[in-house]
């Protein structure tokens, strides 16, 4: 096994990591009305795959038949009469939040909700969750540090002059 099959298999068991991603009922209203179902046929000679629907300049994206069935459980758990829940939680993988973020737009309104910033946060936080962990850890760590110990940083022009300045000290003292 080469460390290129190493590097190809974390990156897929990466991608096929199951993420929960808790949806509003404008966002999942949002993702149903920005995706089409990806038609798995198989080509025949001189036909061509499409999606179900055609896309949009809006930025609709193929889907798993998978993806559509989630995003369509939260609308139907946020948008219910009397049982409507605040936030509907789907499971998906690395790889479709990857998939769902091309649809989102920051600017993107429903209701007078940035649903597409909101969205790409959402996605953001999922996809780098552990870099994110990381970071906050480091922050953690170094919150108390008294960076007024450490030395100013010289700027370039302070650094050459102090150069100059030695080596005229040297040149004087030869």
């Amino acid at each position: 096994m080469s460390s290129d099959d190493i590097i190809d298999d974390d990156a897929y068991n990466y991608l096929e990591t199951i993420k929960e991603l808790p949806l509003t009922r404008n966002e999942a209203l949002y993702l149903s009305d920005s995706i089409t179902l990806l038609l798995e046929i198989t080509p025949e000679q001189g036909k061509v795959q499409v999606p179900a629907r055609h896309l949009l300049p809006q930025g609709s994206v193929t889907v798993s038949i998978e993806l559509v069935q989630a995003i369509g459980l939260a609308v139907l758990l946020t948008t219910q009469d009397e049982w409507a829940v605040e936030e509907a939680t789907i499971k998906t993988t690395v790889a479709d939040l990857f998939i769902l973020r091309e649809c989102c737009q920051s600017y993107i309104k429903v209701n007078q909700e940035y649903v597409g910033f909101n969205l790409l946060r959402k996605i953001y936080a999922l996809i780098l969750e552990k870099d994110l962990q990381e970071r906050n850890f480091i922050e953690d760590l170094t919150r108390d540090v008294d960076t007024s110990l450490i030395p100013h940083t010289d700027t370039l022009q302070e650094i050459q002059d102090r150069r100059n300045k030695y080596l005229k000290n040297r040149k004087d003292n030869d």
